[in-house]
């Protein structure tokens, strides 16, 4: 008899613990969320060097704005990068000779899993600024053939500039590395940018030519072909490596 009274006082002491640690555990108050403001520079492969800032106002979410430089080396291989999706090269030795310098700003919404992997929806506005451009090149684009060969429309005394206006969504996935002790940390991610649309603009040295309609017509014509072979062949993967720094703990 004592032998199972001893067992049931057993059994009872362990159907009870869950109970008292349920009932401890709702007592328990979370600790709250502090928000979380960082900065970070680095690298977009193969599109620009960049700089931004990101808000994360929740454990499950933040926003982030940022700029970039297109400069060399990265102008090249962005280009190389449309070639292999199918752009024409055509379009791209004309981009790529006359090339100056570009600018891009971004704005995403992150969504943070339960460890250091998020996920990153974005929108992008590139700008291209290139010249100058000769005729040849302009009839180049259009007819897809290469016109260099025409001393004619290669004369410098009457040459293009060309600018590209570009908008681009795409999607990131990252992961981030908190140094020990310290707030500097590392984020690498991976992205796929898409070309939505472009809005290309022309202007030469010449500007009483500008005015004439057959000029204006033809600048409408290579706006949409470019435009066209753009969105067409617009895809932007990138490989991203970001210093990162919380401006608090």
């Amino acid at each position: 008899m004592k032998k199972t009274c001893l067992h049931l006082a057993l059994l009872a002491s362990l159907i009870s613990v869950p109970f008292l640690t349920q009932g401890q555990d709702s007592l328990a108050v979370p600790t709250p969320f502090r928000p979380v403001h960082t900065v970070f520079a680095g690298v977009q492969i193969p599109l620009n060097y960049t700089l931004g800032y990101r808000y994360q106002f929740s454990r499950r979410l933040s926003v982030q704005a940022q700029s970039g430089l297109i400069a060399a080396p990265f102008e090249r291989y962005t280009l190389k990068l449309l070639e292999g999706f199918g752009l024409d090269p055509n379009l791209s030795r004309v981009i790529d000779r006359s090339f100056q310098q570009g600018s891009s700003v971004s704005l995403g919404i992150s969504v943070h899993a339960n460890s250091p992997w998020y996920g990153t929806l974005y929108g992008q506005y590139i700008h291209f600024a290139a010249g100058p451009i000769t005729p040849a090149d302009g009839l180049g684009i259009y007819f897809n053939r290469d016109f260099s060969g025409f001393n004619l429309l290669n004369s410098p005394a009457f040459v293009f500039n060309l600018q590209s206006n570009v908008w681009v969504a795409g999607l990131r996935v990252g992961r981030s590395f908190q140094f020990v002790d310290s707030r500097f940390g590392l984020n690498t991610e991976l992205g796929l940018g898409k070309i939505l649309t472009t809005k290309n603009t022309f202007s030469s040295n010449q500007p009483a030519v500008d005015a004439l309609g057959v000029t204006q017509r033809l600048y409408g014509n290579l706006d949409n072909e470019i435009d066209t072979k753009l969105r067409q062949y617009g895809y932007l993967p990138t490989l991203n490596v970001l210093l990162t720094y919380r401006l608090n703990q």
